[in-house]
């Protein structure tokens, strides 16, 4: 069979809460969860890491395609759906290890689909739920610090050396803006410094200087496709000229991965990419993520021969003005920049978690360590050579 249900288990009594573990051998399989999925979605104060069932629905057929297993786990009580968590699961090595369903860049939130965000109780299910995969390590990509996840997360066995490591090594500030607190786009700005409004202003009327200048989201699949190819090939020669290690961008799967998702979204309704192009030409562009509640910025670049004009500021201000139309906020993600600083009104701590699902797992432990000791040589490394110098 496409799905199976390879195990229930009963809670408490007292809770009556029931857990399923269900595999998806085929998209198809994980399409029957469509419906219960976009009902979670609809609740009035339902939120979740995940974009969209399409978006996870082309993330698993590139996990099925490269040779993952596809697990969801999901609690139940007398009548309704509470809690869907999915997760892709590879083999690493000696362990299997569980990740968030993603375009392969590895850079999205992580965690389950909650029906009331409002009830601690059901982040602690989700959590006993996942728990029963068949994994032996589970990751959870930048959880925000303080979170329900987070403290429901606490009492599930972590690795040791993860945990170990000084807040420095571990804990990423992010951004963000709250945008659906303020009545009007002007309202925000006048709250940001005035040298940002200024250099905006400024750069704006220096970049129509240039030719033709247009903002705006791509509307078409062939329209996402071409900014797409520009905003990658960009982005990797970026990386290589700077000696960014950054494997996802060395090859085409997470471009592709878009592309596919391009002509399989109403990108009217729901849209994609967005840029600045001068004389028809992209000169800043990003891959951002439309969600209920926010829009985020996930994979951005620009033309450096036109960073004198501020077009990724320009981009920014284009987004978020279309965000606060739309009642979203725009959430930079986690990792610290200074153009995130001048823009946010909202600054929190993320961390990614490794569960430990059994006594297998912990072999992760002697790779992490192996990782951080070679983290340690590098700049020792580094700072020996500066003082040569």
């Amino acid at each position: 069979m496409p799905t199976s249900v390879v195990a229930i288990y009963e809670s408490s009594p007292a809770a009556s809460l029931r857990y399923a573990l269900r595999t998806c051998e085929t998209v198809d399989a994980f399409r029957a969860f469509e419906p219960q999925w976009q009902a979670l979605l609809s609740g009035a104060d339902a939120w979740s890491p995940f974009i969209s069932f399409a978006y996870c629905e082309a993330a698993v057929a590139v996990a099925l395609k490269s040779g993952a297993k596809v697990e969801v786990a999901t609690v139940h009580d007398a009548g309704d759906l509470l809690a869907l968590w999915p997760v892709a699961i590879t083999r690493n090595g000696a362990w299997r290890a569980a990740h968030t369903l993603g375009c392969g860049c590895g850079e999205e939130y992580g965690g389950p689909l909650i029906a009331d965000t409002r009830r601690a109780e059901l982040y602690d299910a989700a959590v006993q739920a996942v728990l029963r995969i068949h994994a032996d390590v589970l990751h959870i990509p930048m959880l925000e610090n303080g979170s329900t996840l987070q403290r429901a997360l606490d009492a599930a066995p972590q690795s040791w050396v993860q945990r170990a490591l000084p807040p420095r090594w571990r804990v990423m500030p992010g951004y963000s803006i709250n945008l659906r607190a303020v009545p009007t786009w002007t309202d925000f700005l006048a709250t940001r410094h005035s040298t940002l409004r200024a250099a905006l202003r400024s750069s704006a009327k220096r970049l129509r200087r240039e030719g033709d200048v247009s903002f705006g989201w791509c509307d078409s699949a062939e329209d996402t496709e071409r900014v797409l190819r520009w905003l990658f090939a960009n982005k990797r020669q970026w990386a290589l000229k700077r000696g960014i290690d950054s494997p996802y961008l060395m090859d085409d799967c997470v471009r592709d991965f878009f592309v596919g998702l391009a002509k399989n979204t109403e990108l009217t309704s729901l849209p994609l990419v967005a840029y600045v192009q001068v004389n028809g030409q992209p000169v800043a562009a990003s891959v951002n993520l439309v969600g209920t509640r926010s829009v985020e910025y996930l994979i951005t670049t620009y033309d450096e021969a036109f960073g004198v004009f501020s077009v990724g500021n320009l981009l920014i201000e284009y987004i978020a003005q279309w965000a606060h139309a739309h009642s979203r906020d725009f959430d930079f993600r986690p990792l610290h920049g200074d153009y995130k600083v001048r823009w946010a009104d909202r600054e929190t701590r993320h961390e990614s978690r490794i569960v430990v699902l059994n006594a297998r797992g912990r072999l992760i432990e002697l790779a992490l360590s192996w990782a951080q000791v070679k983290r340690v040589y590098r700049k020792f490394a580094t700072l020996v050579m500066a003082r040569l110098k």
